[in-house]
């Protein structure tokens, strides 16, 4: 019970009972162009050619195109840039956070003879995601109050407690129903604002193997953490009464800890190509879920919700690639140009909720209706003039929702330099991504999100 109440009570914040659910299994299935700086620099489009750390998150048979060991770290600032349209109200809101990008070291390895001609051990932790990010809109004018549907819905004595401890809404004994100022027949005006943050990273401990360089294996054991925070408010006041208003403030915190298996392999047929292709296994989360939440009016009510725990199993992801190696390190110039293509189904997302069957039924039927397969296409390119190199991608994501629920696809355009001698290498990377989404309220209005994000980051490295 304790389970459903939790997620009931996000519907204030995210609009709908089920919505908030339906959106944490996706934030914790879902990657963002996150890793070294070469990697983001690149688009992602890593998959074939390897030689960067952040390949044990995707593809580790990358990791075995090393021939010395490795160290290196990224770091850089993130901004994020949200315009909402609500009935042709317009409102923007931004946030700026600090980036992790990664940290990591490999270790090689030459047998002293065979076909094997080298072997990584790499361990590290990469950024899959960032969560920073602040929204707010407004709606002025309506004649339906969110008290009222929350009333006409009956909701439980328990999600009302802190709306009648707060004296929003009255227990009337005559008709046995809950009233409310709010139930008036004026207009009403909302503010809704939303700010996250916090991350999912991954630790990796990899395996890989040179066999006689022409092919190239790896196998990675994933730990996915994440740490998300939302704090979200909702306002409503009388139009006609300036200062009539109640604030509904909700604070959520989750904490997730997964493991999964990942391997891929890479061949290089000749000198110039490369073909690589990787499988993910689904990340199996335990997750933690705490709740605050209060109702601001003649006087505060609030309090924590117990935590609770429950299970995510995310989908199967599958990634393909080919790359085109142009010179090498003797050359005064070279260069690469690579693409790479992931599938991963959302609708198999799968929660696994402790004692409540039915509840369960019900929000993996739920998944399995909001959410679609969904196709990733990243393309990148480098061109090298002795030890500068300028690089250059694009990458597309699909929208993951059923195109009548959400539009909430992506797309990025990277750029990027990098310095590197014989022991020592720094990149930088810039990423532009813009998106849309769509948030549906109480009363089933639909809010349009315009989301722009520019990410800038430093990479430094030691060869040894």
């Amino acid at each position: 019970m304790k389970k459903i109440l939790l997620f009931a009570a996000s519907i204030f914040i995210a609009g709908s009972m089920f919505a908030q659910t339906m959106t944490d299994a996706l934030r914790l299935s879902q990657y963002g162009l996150n890793g070294t700086s070469n990697y983001i620099s690149r688009a992602g489009a890593i998959g074939a050619l390897g030689g960067d750390l952040t390949a044990a998150s995707y593809n580790p048979a990358g990791l075995g195109i090393y021939t010395s060991s490795e160290f290196s770290l990224s770091s850089g600032l993130n901004w994020s840039f949200t315009d909402a349209n609500a009935n042709g109200f317009m409102t923007s809101d931004n946030r700026a956070n600090f980036n992790f990008g990664h940290i990591g070291a490999l270790f090689f390895f030459k047998p002293s003879k065979g076909d094997i001609k080298g072997f990584q051990f790499t361990f590290g932790l990469n950024r899959l995601k960032s969560y920073g990010n602040r929204t707010i809109f407004q709606r002025d004018g309506l004649d339906d109050s969110f008290i009222s549907n929350i009333i006409a819905e009956e909701m439980s004595d328990a999600y009302m407690y802190d709306f009648y401890e707060s004296y929003v809404v009255d227990y009337d004994t005559s008709i046995n129903r809950y009233t409310s100022v709010f139930q008036s027949t004026g207009k009403k005006n909302q503010i809704r604002s939303f700010t996250e943050s916090g991350s999912l990273n991954e630790m990796v401990f990899s395996l890989s193997a040179n066999v006689r360089n022409l092919l190239y294996l790896g196998a990675t054991i994933g730990i996915p953490m994440a740490n998300y925070h939302s704090n979200g408010s909702f306002m409503e006041e009388l139009a006609y009464a300036p200062g009539v208003s109640y604030t509904y403030n909700e604070e959520k915190d989750i904490t997730a800890t997964g493991v999964n298996l990942k391997i891929g392999a890479i061949f290089r047929p000749v000198n110039w190509v490369r073909i690589g292709a990787a499988i993910h296994t689904p990340t199996y989360y335990v997750i933690e879920d705490n709740l605050f939440s209060e109702v601001i009016y003649t006087k505060r009510s609030g309090a924590d919700w117990d935590p609770i725990t429950y299970d995510l199993q995310s989908p199967f992801r599958f990634l393909g690639s080919l790359a085109f190696v142009l010179g090498d390190n003797k050359s005064k110039m070279a260069g690469t140009i690579s693409a790479d293509y992931e599938f991963a189904d959302y609708s198999d997302m799968k929660y696994r909720l402790k004692g409540d069957i039915k509840a369960e039924n019900d929000i993996n039927n739920t998944i399995k209706n909001f959410y679609q397969p969904a196709n990733t296409v990243r393309i990148g390119g480098e061109l090298k003039f002795g030890t500068i190199a300028l690089r250059a991608g694009y990458c597309v994501m699909d929208n993951p929702y059923d195109k009548d629920i959400n539009d909430a696809g992506a797309q990025s355009i990277t750029a990027g330099i990098g310095y590197k001698n014989k022991n020592f290498f720094m990149d930088f990377a810039y990423a532009y991504t813009i998106g849309k989404s769509k948030f549906t309220e109480y009363d089933y209005n639909v809010i349009n999100l315009d989301h722009e994000n520019h990410l800038a980051q430093l990479s430094f490295g030691v060869r040894f």
